[in-house]
């Protein structure tokens, strides 16, 4: 038995983040998630796999998006046409999203749910429940059914499993209980990061998220191929993303005039170019002459002739230089202050609060993982503007 296991598809997601600072790349993005699903059914065909599983969030929510599930069905269909079944289950995000409101899904397009929570395909045994709720705060795996025995049995969840940086306690099921149900193989989602965990003949595993939508989410990008055989399950991760996300910084000190801005922008830009994806870029640059408002229209300007590069935003600082006691101070006394526990838990408080409030896509980069890298924004803010007025 051969699978390609993949989650967390989010058809759908509406991008706000990204598309309020670049509409295009907003628009590539979207594009990304729907041309990556396609990538995994090519995949998933040309590699002859038994079985297609889908363990949740194929949607990005509950909602009647009907080019989204007209383009999961036709995409599916292709899929069974040339002998590939589909399982799949809800994951919090689709939750209330009826699969068949359009009509049955078809004889090998297969969504399991508590009152069908069990499909055989050939000598497996496929084992699953949906949400039915956006948030589930208990463990699933006490309804699960038990294995069919002389079968081989596989799981699929949609779980935070004991917890995660950045996801909140969805379905939390203790790893260990998970191995110990009995079954050969669980194909997990929600965690958007991938990772394999092995107790003896026993592999659980999350293939990640397979088009990351922001910077957050750079360790996705991938599925996961599975082969189950005599032995234990064996596993090889696969690169689908069509999009991917680079971090560069570039040093303008040296830059004499804006023609020489224009050239070390143009060569940082195109050394970002993958030959296969398309890549989003966030720049650091080193200058006091030019502001971010400068150097992005002329980054915008230049990648008019870079191909599938698209910039995200751009970040200026200041040049290290000596400490000068009347201006610097005021940054020691800032990281100091930083440091301070009641600084960071009433700032934890705060990102709280406006995690709260933003929409899921947007909340996504601003966990808590996030804080420093705000600290060191604002620190940075601060150094340029003081820079900036000081004579040379």
């Amino acid at each position: 038995m051969r699978l390609l296991a993949t989650a967390d598809i989010h058809l759908g997601s509406p991008i706000r983040s990204v598309a309020l600072r670049n509409p295009d790349l907003g628009d590539r993005l979207k594009q990304a998630s729907r041309d990556t699903f396609a990538r995994i059914v090519d995949l998933a065909v040309t590699e002859n796999v038994d079985a297609l599983v889908l363990a949740g969030d194929i949607f990005d929510n509950g909602y009647p998006d009907l080019r989204s599930r007209a383009f999961l069905i036709a995409q599916l269909s292709r899929a069974a046409e040339a002998g590939v079944p589909t399982v799949l289950i809800r994951g919090n995000h689709d939750a209330l999203l009826d699969h068949r409101a359009h009509g049955e899904l078809g004889p090998n397009i297969h969504l399991l749910h508590k009152e069908m929570p069990t499909v055989e395909i050939g000598d497996t045994a496929f084992h699953g429940l949906s949400y039915d709720a956006s948030h589930v705060g208990k463990s699933f795996l006490p309804d699960y059914p038990k294995p069919v025995p002389d079968k081989r049995n596989v799981g699929l969840m949609h779980t935070s499993l004991d917890g995660a940086p950045g996801h909140d306690p969805y379905a939390p099921c203790a790893a260990a209980d998970l191995m110990a149900h009995g079954f050969d193989l669980w194909c997990l989602g929600h965690i958007h990061a991938p990772f394999e965990r092995r107790d003896g003949p026993v592999l659980a595993m999350m293939p990640g998220i397979p088009q990351p939508r922001h910077f957050g989410e750079r360790r996705g990008g991938t599925v996961t191929l599975v082969e189950m055989g005599d032995g234990a399950p064996i596993f090889e991760r696969r690169d689908v993303a069509q999009l991917g996300f680079a971090e560069l910084e570039l040093d303008l000190q040296a830059c004499n005039d804006q023609q020489d801005v224009v050239g070390s922008l143009r060569d940082g830009l195109l050394s970002a170019q993958e030959r296969n994806q398309d890549i989003a870029v966030r720049l650091t640059v080193t200058s006091l002459r030019q502001s971010a408002a400068f150097v992005t229209e002329l980054a915008e300007e230049i990648l008019g002739d870079v191909d599938r590069v698209f910039l995200d935003k751009i970040t200026i600082v200041p040049p290290s230089r000596p400490l000068n006691t009347e201006t610097d101070d005021l940054v020691r006394l800032m990281r100091a202050e930083i440091a301070e526990d009641g600084f960071r838990q009433a700032a934890l408080q705060q990102l709280d609060e406006v995690h709260t409030a933003l929409p899921s896509e947007i909340a996504g980069e601003l966990d808590d993982s996030a804080l420093d890298a705000l600290f060191e924004d604002a620190i940075a803010e601060v150094m340029l503007a003081i820079h900036a007025e000081r004579p040379e």
